[in-house]
């Protein structure tokens, strides 16, 4: 076989993606001039073989075969997908100096992929704008595209999207890969605004039928929380994918985890492991235990048990419905246990009142050496707020910063200040957060103001209230909950003001939509909810409840409530008092 016909065959096998076989075919060539060694580097970097191909290269500089721009913009390749990092700027460094060498650092297939592996490392963006800077009116497509796609890995998305404004400007031609990079940057940087400019331009330019550009349109508008506008365009998409459909399942999970389920239903094509980590998050949102259990059943026949995205999902869900017993099931039961399944776990525990296995699961996962983070942390205070074990909550605080060398965050600094203000310690709370070394957000001051009604304290009510109010002036529920709280200390010239306040600001307080599932349907319910027959019912039982504990003080109580919906539905509810004024539905 001549040489020509060789580099021809190892061309298409590796096309094919067989470069086993392609190699054999190289290796039995007598003689090999560039671009055989050329075609087999290649071949080994657009088939995600970057090692093997950096090798190859090492074998051609031994054999004294010199590259040409092609074989120098493959190892570039090579390198971009190999190393990363440090190491990977310190390869494209080395293959530059050779591209410098044989004088063909200026051919645009070098120079492309040179901008393309330095931009594929945080330290390397400079030397990667340097470069395209240097090119002026020789830039491509390519090379615009590169330098954007570089800014919106790294975090530098407004920089990213000012360079495809000024890449459109200089008429370069738009493709649908340079156009979903720069949809992907206004996803990143949550901007809805420049995102739907991105839209009509992706119209305009016809490139809405291009699946990878209607997917990041699909994306930016769940991302940017836009979920009418997301729901619109996929209705509207001629053609879907199962990226299609996990994107706007994930989208629906986090925003609207009942339009997930409908959607889940509606699929035409067969889920993956990623549909149904979205799908049993929304389960989770939703508390819906039975089609969570109905999704781990499918999750079990497709042999994804192992899959440890979905295995924490499971954990979470089980945990936020309130069925702790087979979260620790799925948890117990996994092969491998990442920070997040730990999380998960410890999370459940202390949501549920079991604050001192909690405790017991952290102590366990320090032991077997996983890296803590921040929201362990936060789990473990939240359980220890919600059971009522203050000291014990402030102990891990300070253990967190002592003894495990963490500085807490604005969130975990919440947390304690909520410990502190549901215990009725509210001055201690408001001190923690004077000295935060954060301003206090909306949340922090909220909880403590939520606390002051609680145990009737008017001035630092007024206090946090105000301090709200400097944040988000048209809050509703900040006026309602202050004069409220004058009402209950029968200030009524101060209730009658903030009332006033109120309403001259013309704000309304959006109705809270709680909602349960009970055989198999889901119930929703609103304060002071009369549509429903049962919602009497449910005020009977709750009597019951009160009196019934009342009667029992402090010692365990058990009882069997038999709640009739439609005239068959039996509710089983069995609760214990664990500390006093602090309960939890549990399961068997």
């Amino acid at each position: 076989m001549s040489q020509k016909h060789a580099t021809t065959l190892i061309r298409s096998l590796c096309a094919r993606g067989a470069v086993h076989h392609a190699r054999g075919v190289f290796d039995e060539m007598p003689e090999r001039d560039v671009v055989a060694w050329t075609a087999m580097l290649s071949g080994y970097a657009s088939n995600g073989r970057h090692r093997e191909a950096l090798d190859v290269f090492r074998l051609m500089a031994a054999a004294g075969v010199a590259p040409n721009e092609f074989t120098l913009s493959s190892v570039l390749t090579a390198c971009r997908g190999g190393g990363g990092g440090a190491a990977g700027r310190r390869c494209g460094a080395s293959v530059h100096a050779v591209a410098v060498r044989r004088g063909v650092e200026h051919m645009p297939y070098v120079v492309n992929a040179l901008v393309d592996a330095y931009a594929s490392c945080e330290e390397g963006l400079m030397d990667a704008r340097r470069l395209f800077d240097a090119l002026g009116g020789g830039r491509t497509a390519a090379s615009w595209t590169s330098m954007i796609a570089g800014y919106s890995r790294w975090g530098q998305e407004s920089m990213g999207l000012h360079l495809f404004q000024q890449m459109i400007q200089d008429g370069i031609d738009l493709s649908p890969f340079t156009c979903s990079v720069a949809i992907h940057s206004c996803t990143s940087a949550v901007n809805l605004c420049v995102g739907q400019q991105l839209h009509v331009l992706s119209i305009k330019k016809a490139l809405l039928l291009n699946l990878v550009v209607a997917n990041s349109l699909v994306d930016m508008y769940c991302t940017c929380a836009s979920m009418l506008d997301a729901r619109r365009f996929f209705d509207e998409m001629p053609e879907r994918n199962l990226v299609t459909w996990n994107t706007i399942i994930a989208g629906c999970s986090r925003r609207d985890p009942l339009m997930s389920l409908q959607l889940f239903l509606g699929m035409d094509i067969e889920p993956n492991f990623l549909t149904l980590t979205s799908i049993t998050s929304a389960c989770a949102g939703l508390a819906a235990l039975r089609c969570g259990q109905q999704v781990h059943g499918s999750v079990l026949r497709r042999n994804y048990g192992e899959d440890l995205k979905i295995s924490n999902a499971l954990v979470d869900m089980y945990s936020k419905c309130g069925s702790i017993s087979k979260a620790k099931k799925v948890f117990c039961m996994m092969s491998y246990k990442d920070i997040l399944s730990w999380t998960s776990m410890i999370s459940g525990y202390g949501m549920n009142g079991y604050v001192n296995e909690a405790i017991e699961l952290f102590n366990s996962m320090v032991q077997t050496g996983v890296y803590l983070d921040r929201v362990v942390f936060m789990g473990l205070i939240n359980a220890c707020s919600h059971t009522g074990l203050i000291d014990e909550g402030w102990k891990i605080f300070r253990s967190m910063i002592l003894e495990y060398n963490m500085q807490p965050n604005k969130e975990i600094y919440g947390c304690v200040a909520n410990l502190l203000a549901r215990a009725g310690r509210l001055r201690e709370a408001f001190d923690l957060i004077d000295r935060m070394p954060f301003a206090p957000d909306e949340s922090v001051w909220g909880a403590l103001l939520g606390a002051c009604k609680m145990h009737k304290n008017v001035e630092l009510a007024r206090l946090a209230a105000n301090k709200i109010i400097e944040i988000n002036p048209d809050g509703a529920k900040t006026y309602i909950l202050l004069a409220n709280i004058y009402a209950a200390d029968s200030k009524w010239g101060d209730y009658a003001l903030t009332r006033r306040l109120l309403r001259d600001r013309g704000s309304r307080k959006e109705v809270g939509i709680s909602w349960i599932e009970v055989m198999n349907k889901m119930y929703s319910f609103s304060t002071a909810d009369s549509s429903s027959p049962q919602v009497s019912l449910a005020d009977e039982v709750l009597q019951m409840l009160v009196h019934h504990m009342d009667e029992g003080g402090n010692d365990f109580a058990s009882s069997m409530i038999h709640l009739y919906l439609n005239g068959s539905a039996v509710i089983e509810v069995k609760y214990r008092k664990i500390h006093a004024g602090s309960f939890s539905i549990h399961d068997e």
